[in-house]
């Protein structure tokens, strides 16, 4: 619509230029989403996770605790606490998708409608 618009008058020209600017915003920022929709955590943080979780799971068995029960209990719930990091780390690296994720149907409607391709 904007790319077969032809100004006449001089305030059509101003208000083709401030719509001109403003889709040019609109796709740059939704370029910007879309590559962070496509970057990963760093590696060194996955690292970081992976690592950890192997260095400290071990290390939990060499508490001298005298009841096996209290013991078993300490290693599951450091297990469970390298579980939930991992899991955050997995839930960080993809935040467009998933139940959390943020829609794209305010972009589907209304005035960027014809410019939505997917």
């Amino acid at each position: 619509m904007l790319q077969t618009y032809e100004p006449k008058a001089t305030r059509e020209e101003v208000f083709y230029e401030q719509a001109v600017n403003h889709v040019n915003d609109v796709a740059s920022q939704r370029r910007a989403r879309l590559t962070m929709a496509e970057q990963q955590l760093p590696p060194l943080l996955q690292v970081l996770a992976f690592g950890g979780a192997v260095v400290l799971l071990p290390l939990t068995f060499l508490y001298g605790m005298r009841k096996l029960r209290i013991q078993i209990l300490f290693v599951a719930s450091v297990a469970a606490l390298i579980g939930f990091s991992l899991l955050l780390v997995f839930v960080l690296d993809r935040p467009f998708a998933g139940d959390l994720s943020v829609s794209p149907a305010p972009f589907r409607q209304g005035a960027l409608a014809p410019f939505w391709t997917r």
